[in-house]
């Protein structure tokens, strides 16, 4: 391990992706600052009050806090909080891929598939579905990263920031077809998320990282469960190598 990596911080806006490529780092010596999980573009400053759900039907404390912070809309001060010190943001847009609801009052919220299991949303009584990939929720999407532009600039972190680009893996290590999620198969998400990524990049200028064709491979024994965004081991390597290279071109180590 070298004292250059050891000396870096990785903040995350994103889910599973950024998550276990941030695995592969922190064994290379990162340290994680920021983890804003569980939260769409669209639901940033929508502060619905945390009694809107129950979220004590979640066992787990870190799914409770995320959804909580969502509802806060608290993106923004929580990459605030460890700007300073943030070497690389890693941006995946894997929360996305579930839409979002819409209450009576404009506000927005993040749909989870931990909200889905537990059956979170049935008593939202007039709250609006807005569809991954519908032509509704990508056009308030794509207007909502000239903001998101301006609040990594202002961060300092725009330079920093990298879009990871990982296509839904259509079959796993073993040449078996991977399973849908909640319905929606590799093909049709990989077809539907094509804009938003050409969106991203357009209106952002921020580094894309792109895995390769041939890494997009679900893992057959992922720490997680068969799903086509959880990938090889060596699909995380290489992404980890790519932001380690990054990070050697950008960011100065912290403390240097």
């Amino acid at each position: 391990m070298s004292a250059v990596h050891a000396a870096r911080t990785v903040s995350v806006f994103g889910s599973c992706v950024s998550r276990d490529t941030v695995e592969v780092l922190r064994r290379q010596g990162w340290r994680v600052g920021a983890y804003v999980a569980r939260q769409s573009l669209l639901s940033a400053g929508s502060r619905i009050p945390e009694g809107t759900l129950d979220l004590n039907r979640f066992d787990s404390a870190f799914v409770r806090r995320v959804h909580a912070e969502d509802l806060a809309g608290d993106r923004s001060s929580r990459l605030a909080a460890t700007a300073a010190r943030t070497d690389v943001l890693l941006w995946d847009i894997v929360d996305e891929r579930l839409g979002v609801l819409e209450l009576p009052d404009g506000k927005v919220l993040t749909r989870t598939t931990e909200g889905l299991t537990a059956g979170l949303y049935d008593s939202l009584a007039g709250a609006r579905l807005l569809e991954f990939g519908s032509d509704e929720h990508f056009e308030r999407w794509e207007a909502t990263l000239p903001t998101w532009r301006a609040e990594l600039a202002e961060l300092g972190l725009l330079d920093r920031t990298l879009l990871l680009q990982t296509a839904w893996a259509i079959v796993d290590e073993d040449g078996e077809k991977t399973p849908t999620s909640w319905g929606v198969g590799a093909l049709e998400a990989n077809w539907f998320a094509q804009r938003y990524y050409q969106a991203a990049a357009r209106a952002t200028g921020i580094r894309v990282l792109h895995l390769p064709d041939e890494l997009t491979l679900a893992g057959t024994h992922h720490t997680w469960g068969p799903a086509p965004f959880h990938y090889q081991d060596a699909a995380y390597a290489w992404l980890a190598d790519r932001i380690n290279r990054f990070a050697a071109e950008v960011c100065a180590p912290n403390g240097a």
